[in-house]
């Protein structure tokens, strides 16, 4: 079947003016697959010709645009060093990896201009798509619309022992989807809405894949925009995995809707149809009007806003030597956290009202504050998180820190796809959704967040953090007669929160001495230290008070 679609002239209407050649179709990018030791990621300027004439200004990850693909191995080390060659700080975020708070990139871990940071963790996932972005506070957005991503495949041997397919870049793809607004001079506009779909990098792209079973690891890289993927012609096609790896056998649907953040591997089947093509479809007409990407008036505009409009065209070419030709039955064993085991049950109320420029939000009535630990949880406990939506915007919420499983939506149980690990949940306007999750990582001084993935909505804001303590050790837990320092390790300057107002402040180092006192001070703050790299105790006390917490400077 050969489906045909243009592109309209009004992808780039009142602001670039594209070119006939333009409209050509171009050959997807597809970013290199790094296996190695060590990555290095360099975040650095450049200027890309996406349309023939219009010079733009973008960011790469050793890369002009977006970065490469990171193959990581379940059991091994991942050893990243992020060089940034921005004139701003930067950070680097592993989006649904499980790492420790140190390693995870949120917006505590400030990489200054010229710095490298070098970090180095254990690949606990299984396999999945995952990806990389910065995360700088206030300069997410920013920073990731100008390029700065990749994508991350973790491989596991449950995934390997399965009949898919796995060959990078023939029949196993990467397809980041974005959407981008080009300004007069070619440069992006950063703003919730784009007109013109970028795959990879490419406009009006199309890829060649062999007339077999394809595998399509679809990330959501745009800033606000919902996607309802589906091909033109209505055919099925299967979703295997979601953010945070395999389901427990193939779901067969026509669509597939993801939001910022969200990823899902899926297959489709080009059996028979060598010389043929066909077009992966985003259909916007069919979004509720509280989802980005409908036609919403009081929202901002977009000439795709509410369209059905093209993705990618898929040309089919003559099979490989040793195809897939069958979707498989089953895949592997899921096994969620068991609700009985859920030691609570938080609520998290999102409210605020959006209209043109996105709006401003809050989680429970909270804006994000670097110096607040909103949320303390305990090491290996399993808990329920009850998100309300009493906004008037749908929001995807991203947790760092893990996977978590949907138990429900309104009290109905999740769609078929979404029943397996994630770490991305779109919650529509006058929704209740049920997660559910256990905290395998501590934090050990670096707060993880929770915050809206609408890279505009997150920017303004509607994020909080939360920290994973072991009571066994005497790691700080703010619940109890405690003080809390973080970040931890520390190279300067540490935030601390105590139980009461100390009326002084005593830091000792491995033997015992005294290094630093002073007093008194109020119950959190800013503390401006300069101590040589070590172990080092605080205590924090009034003449009936005292509370302890670890300090390490690196």
């Amino acid at each position: 079947m050969n489906a045909r679609f243009s592109l309209p002239c009004w992808a780039l209407a009142g602001l670039v003016t594209v070119p006939a050649a333009a409209q050509v179709m171009n050959p997807m990018a597809i970013p290199p697959a790094l296996a190695q030791d060590t990555f290095d990621l360099v975040v650095d300027e450049h200027i890309v010709n996406f349309y023939p004439g219009v010079s733009t200004n973008t960011y790469g990850a050793s890369a002009s645009y977006l970065g490469p693909t990171l193959v990581l191995q379940q059991g091994d080390t991942a050893r990243i060093r992020v060089h940034n060659q921005l004139a701003q700080l930067t950070s680097m975020h592993w989006h649904g990896m499980r790492v420790p708070g140190w390693a995870d990139g949120g917006p505590p871990r400030e990489v200054l201009p010229g710095e490298t940071w070098f970090v180095e963790f254990p690949v606990n996932n299984p396999a999945a798509t995952f990806w990389y972005h910065p995360h700088p506070d206030g300069l997410t957005a920013e920073q990731a619309h100008m390029g700065v991503a990749g994508a991350i495949v973790v491989r596991d041997s449950a995934e390997a022992a399965l009949e898919l397919p796995r060959t990078y870049g023939v029949d196993d793809l990467p397809v980041v989807v974005q959407d981008r607004r080009f300004a007069p001079n070619g440069n992006f506009v950063l703003g919730p809405y784009g007109d013109s779909v970028l795959v990879n990098g490419t406009p009006h792209a199309y890829v060649e894949c062999p007339a077999q079973v394809v595998r399509l690891r679809l990330l959501n890289g745009s800033n606000a925009r919902v996607y309802r993927f589906g091909f033109e012609d209505g055919r099925t096609f299967h979703v295997i995995a979601g953010d945070g790896g395999l389901l427990s056998a193939p779901v067969p649907t026509d669509r597939l809707p993801l939001s910022n953040g969200e990823r899902a591997e899926v297959l489709v089947d080009l059996t028979g149809m060598e010389g043929d093509s066909l077009l992966l479809m985003s259909f916007g007409s069919e979004l509720p009007l509280t989802v980005p990407g409908a036609n919403n008036p009081i929202w901002e505009s977009s000439a795709l806003n509410g369209m059905d409009f093209p993705v990618l065209r898929i040309r089919v070419t003559a099979p490989t030597a040793d195809p897939v030709t069958a979707i498989p039955a089953s895949l592997v064993a899921v096994d969620p956290p068991d609700e009985a085991d859920a030691i609570r049950t938080r609520t998290k109320e999102l409210a605020g009202m959006g209209m043109v420029g996105m709006g401003m939000f809050t989680i429970n009535g909270l804006m994000f504050d670097p110096d607040v630990v909103n949320d303390t949880m305990l090491l290996g406990t399993t808990e329920v998180w009850e998100i309300v939506n009493n906004s008037n915007m749908a929001h995807p919420m991203h947790l760092h820190g893990g996977s978590f499983f949907v138990l429900d939506r309104n009290g109905a149980p999740p769609d078929p796809w979404e029943e397996g690990p994630k770490d991305v949940v779109l919650v529509d306007a006058g929704a209740t959704v049920r997660i559910i999750m256990r905290f395998d990582d501590l934090t050990d001084g670096w707060p993880f967040m929770y915050h809206c993935h609408n890279l505009m909505h997150e920017d303004n804001m509607m994020m909080l953090q939360y920290i994973v303590v072991d009571p066994n050790t005497g790691l700080a837990v703010v619940e109890d007669p405690r003080a809390l320092l973080f970040p931890v390790p520390t190279a300067g300057a540490v935030h601390y929160i105590c139980p009461f107002a100390p009326e002084a402040l005593r830091i000792t180092d491995a033997a015992g001495r005294t290094v630093h006192a002073e007093g008194p001070l109020p119950d959190r703050g800013a503390l401006h230290l300069s101590l040589p790299p070590g172990p080092y105790t605080a205590v924090f006390s009034t003449d009936r008070q005292r509370a302890t917490a670890r300090l390490l400077v690196q």
